[in-house]
């Protein structure tokens, strides 16, 4: 017989050998897996964003049930939560939805450039060799967070980088990735609030980078009852005290440079 047929039976023998141990060690050794584990992956979203501290739905749906603790599934919402809740006989807790915002409103020509930036199209690359436009706290614009959305719910509109609030699931895989720490979770209830920009500079300065930077005049603070406040030069929300959208509304409409935006 030839010696490459030999080989070839004695090759396949020994195949056949590992494969009937392994499948017979695989069967003897197998972990029966909860059902309740096989019942709380089927009702998760299947995305695997990793926002709960897991690795991905399977993980979280066996440390829950292993633990018997709710960790909380942040893009299956209040609903999901409550199922889990239900099928570990826990009480569910309330969960408060939040969505990403990226607090940089300036559209391309209202950010002041003064040099011509040669480097890689990557917002973190383009942050250590000291960025693309003049204002040192300003989105970059390459687009590190589209990357990173799992829901593809951050793009670029032509003119800045903006968040589909639909399709965000708050997950807070964009934050993680912005050299500049440009976005927040923010409470949403139908839209969203917040003050688009980043600059703690004082005003002045501020409006010699970027047509449209918050420069702290204080008029949003300053209404009656307002949730407004400023730290560091620059206008936040302090969304525990946000009851009046009246206000929000008239802060909105006062801002003399359109920095406060509302997204729905």
């Amino acid at each position: 017989m030839d010696e490459a047929i030999k080989g070839l039976i004695v090759l396949g023998s020994i195949g056949f050998i590992f494969s009937v141990v392994l499948s017979f060690l695989s069967e003897r050794f197998k972990v029966e897996e909860n059902p309740l584990v096989e019942k709380i992956l089927k009702i998760l979203p299947q995305i695997n964003c990793g926002a709960c501290g897991f690795s991905g739905c399977e993980e979280f749906a066996r440390r829950v049930v292993e633990e018997k603790k709710l960790y909380t599934c942040i893009p299956g919402g209040e609903e999901v939560n409550k199922k889990i809740a239900q099928i570990l006989g826990l009480k569910a807790e309330k969960i408060e939805a939040k969505k990403a915002v990226i607090r940089c409103g300036a559209k391309k020509e209202e950010k002041k450039i003064s040099f011509y930036y040669q480097g890689p199209s990557s917002c973190m690359a383009a942050n250590i060799l000291g960025g693309n436009i003049d204002c040192l706290y300003g989105c970059l614009g390459f687009g590190d967070c589209i990357e990173a959305c799992p829901q593809k719910a951050i793009f670029f509109d032509g003119t800045r980088v903006k968040v589909d609030i639909k399709k965000c699931i708050g997950c807070g895989k964009c934050i993680e990735v912005c050299p500049r720490n440009l976005i927040s979770l923010v409470p949403y209830k139908e839209e969203v609030w917040f003050v688009a920009c980043n600059n703690k500079d004082k005003g002045i300065k501020t409006k010699k980078v970027c047509k449209s930077g918050c420069i702290g005049c204080g008029i949003c603070a300053r209404l009656k009852e307002s949730p407004f406040f400023i730290k560091d030069n620059l206008s936040f929300i302090d969304y525990s005290k946000v009851d009046n959208k009246e206000i929000l509304f008239e802060a909105k409409n006062k801002c003399p440079v359109g920095c406060i935006v509302r997204d729905d």
